[in-house]
Formats: structure tokens, C-alpha cells, sequence
């Protein structure tokens, strides 16, 4: 029997063809024998984050597209060295984003009381977070493992939510007021849950219909109380009112639909669901960068504009950075980086060695240039055995 071996999707060409099926995994055909791959097949499996495929059989048509290290090693030193430059900014993240927690904790306070609230307090951290990222883009790697609080959820999650929206305002070139604007909004994303019965945001069981209805309600709230109670104008406002909007218009509270919605919004709607999926709840684990990734794409052509939704992507890549990831020898490692033109091959930093023990120094894999290992499974925290915020923050 012949032996059945890995191919990397990214040496894969349109029109190739083999002499045995090659198959996505054990239990999915890609293509049976002498028919060619398309181009829309190796588009699907990058899309849906397949590093590679197998066969048994041989190549009868076409050659592969092996990888040009050489043309990406300077995009390489670039990721190790911003990776590098990242670890000596971790205490002032940690600095600014407990103030921001501080501050949001405080303006979710006086929304809930129905007072005024000190718009200039809120710019202030926004701007504090837009330094950090003009300074490393890279810097939401460590936002892993701070957002664990479930009493300030609440809090966390808006915060989390702004770094996030705000890398994507940053890959749309906006300007400084845009990006001030971006961030004000989507720090104050859920001034409206502050209106909701606490009992019902940390429900361990299933909401009732009318506990649904309730929860449907925040944005509706949320831009009442901001307009009502801060100094912010319309469009920003309409960040918290449309964020649970949905491109296909079945969103809420409004149904609005494609381009309805304004695009801050359309921003803060990826981030938000980005954010929510990493985050730990009492009520379930939290998904992995990668499948939270996934699950994005999956929803995506129907809930999210595609093309933000794109910007995201191609911004985070395929593994995006922060993924635990174990290769074919063993090793586990979280990613740091990766080009864009090979996004299935990214950096890794080594967590644990292929005897599963601790690496504590920095060593980096580069699956560009490594070209004998390759990324066999994509971990959770519980699987590797492994906590992202003692990893990221050496503790």
C-alpha cells in the first residue's frame, strides 16, 4: 500500500491533478483520481483554515508552488522584532487597560444612575489605547487572559471591543478623529446592558422569552442613555443603537440592512463578536483566536459587511495571533505573526517542547523557512494545558 502523505495547501496550483483522491482529512474527499483541483478548492480549504491535505497518489499534471522564504524573510524579521518590542510594552498595556476598565467601570456607574457623564474621562483612554496601537498594532496579542472577570464583564468585553475595532480602523487608514470617534463609540458599546436586571446578564440557564426580549433591548437603551447623558454626537451614539445589526438585515433592534447600518457600527459588530467568543462566561469555556476566527467566516457573508469583515481577516490571518497551535513533531506554540502571502506557514513562539515541558526562553519556529514541520492541530488552553495569561505575562 502506498504511503499516504501531507501536501500543504499553499503548494498547491488550479489544474493539478493525481493519481489517487486527496482528501481534506479521513472522512472528506477534496478530489477523486485524475480530476484537477480548481482554484475555488484550494480557495474553500484556506478559507476554512486547512493547513493541508493527503493522498497516495502521485502527481500527474502540474508542479507544486514551493515556498520563496527568502522573498518573505525580511516580513519574518519584522514579526520576531515587533514580538520582541511587544514584551517591553506589556506592563504599560496592562497600565492602560485597567485604567480604561477603571474609568468605563465608573461611566457604566453614572449611566446606571442616570448621571451626567465626563466625555472628556472617556477620550482620554481611548486616545491612551489608539498611542498603543500607532505605536506596536500587535500590542491585542495580551489581551489574552485579561478579560477573565465575569463580575466586569461588562467592562472587560467594552474595552477588549475598542482594541479590536480600533486595529480595524487603523487597517482602513482612518484618521485620527475617526479613530477617536471609533473608539469613543465602541468603549461605551454596551451602556445599555447597564439597564438590564444583573440577574439576567450573569444567567447561568436559558433566557426566557421575555428575558430575551429584555436583552434585545440594550442598544435601544444604550443610545438613549448616551444620548441623553454624554455629549457624544448622532453617529457615534448610533454605534451602541446598531451594533447587533445584522448585514442581511434579520439584526436587531432595527433590522437594518447592508449599508443602513454605518460603518463604525459594521466595525464594532465583527469586533464584538470577536471579542465576546474569546472571552471566558460562567455559562461556557471560551473558543480559541482560530475558531472564533472560523466561526466569524462561517456567519460571515450574512451577518457582517464581507469586506471589513475581509480587512479583519487579512489583519489577523488565518491563524490569527494568539492561537495555540501544536505541530506534526510535537511542539506546541502560540503565533506571533504571519505573512500575509503565506498565511497557513505563521511564526510561532514555543510554549512547551515536543516532550510537552515548559520552553521558558524565546524560541521562535518559522514555518516559512521550516519547511519540515507544519501546524497539525489547532488547541484549546485546556487541551495544551497551558494558561495564555501565565504564557503571555511569565507568571
Amino acid at each position: 500500500m502506498a504511503d499516504i502523505r501531507k501536501i500543504p495547501v499553499e503548494d498547491l496550483k488550479p489544474g493539478m491533478v493525481f493519481s489517487k483522491a486527496v482528501y481534506i482529512d479521513s472522512d472528506n474527499m477534496l478530489v477523486a483520481p485524475n480530476i484537477p483541483i480548481r482554484e475555488d478548492d484550494i480557495k474553500r480549504l484556506m478559507k476554512w483554515g486547512v493547513s493541508d491535505v493527503e493522498t497516495a497518489g502521485n502527481i500527474l499534471k502540474g508542479s507544486f508552488s514551493h515556498s520563496t522564504p527568502s522573498a518573505s524573510s525580511g516580513k519574518t524579521d519584522q514579526i520576531i522584532e515587533k514580538y520582541e518590542a511587544l514584551l517591553g510594552m506589556r506592563k504599560r498595556l496592562i497600565e492602560v487597560h485597567s485604567n480604561a476598565c477603571y474609568t468605563i467601570d465608573q461611566i457604566y456607574t453614572s449611566i446606571r444612575k442616570d448621571i451626567k457623564v465626563d466625555l472628556m474621562k472617556v477620550q482620554r483612554v481611548v486616545n491612551d489605547i489608539i498611542g498603543l496601537i500607532k505605536e506596536n498594532s500587535n500590542v491585542f496579542l495580551f489581551l489574552h487572559g485579561l478579560d477573565d472577570n465575569e463580575r466586569n464583564y461588562l467592562v472587560t468585553h467594552s474595552v477588549n471591543v475598542t482594541f479590536y475595532a480600533l486595529i480595524i480602523g487603523q487597517a482602513m487608514n482612518y484618521n485620527d478623529k475617526q479613530m477617536l470617534d471609533l473608539g469613543t463609540g465602541t468603549i461605551l458599546i454596551d451602556s445599555g446592558m447597564t439597564k438590564i436586571p444583573v440577574y439576567i446578564i450573569h444567567k447561568q440557564s436559558n433566557l426566557t422569552d421575555s428575558e430575551y426580549q429584555m436583552i434585545k433591548a440594550h442598544p435601544l437603551h444604550g443610545y438613549k442613555a448616551l444620548i441623553s447623558y454624554t455629549d457624544l454626537n448622532e453617529r457615534v451614539a448610533n454605534i451602541s443603537l446598531q451594533h447587533h445589526e445584522q448585514f442581511d438585515g434579520k439584526g436587531y433592534p432595527r433590522s437594518l440592512k447592508g449599508k443602513e447600518i454605518d460603518e463604525f457600527a459594521r466595525i464594532a459588530s465583527i469586533a464584538d463578536s470577536y471579542a465576546a467568543q474569546i472571552s471566558s462566561r460562567s455559562y461556557r469555556e471560551k473558543r480559541g483566536a482560530y475558531h472564533a476566527m472560523k466561526n466569524l467566516l462561517a456567519s460571515g457573508v450574512n451577518k457582517f459587511d464581507p469586506e471589513i469583515l475581509k480587512i479583519f481577516l487579512s489583519r489577523m490571518s488565518v491563524y490569527p495571533i494568539g492561537s495555540l497551535v501544536e505541530l506534526n513533531d510535537g511542539v506546541i506554540g502560540i503565533v506571533i505573526g504571519s505573512v500575509t502571502e503565506k498565511p497557513l506557514r505563521p511564526i510561532i513562539k514555543v510554549i512547551l517542547n515536543e516532550n510537552k515541558e515548559k520552553v521558558l526562553d524565546t524560541q521562535v519556529i518559522n514555518l516559512l523557512t521550516d519547511t519540515s514541520r507544519y501546524i497539525s492541530k489547532v488547541m484549546s488552553e485546556k487541551e495544551a494545558g497551558v494558561n495564555l495569561f501565565d504564557v503571555l505575562w511569565g507568571f
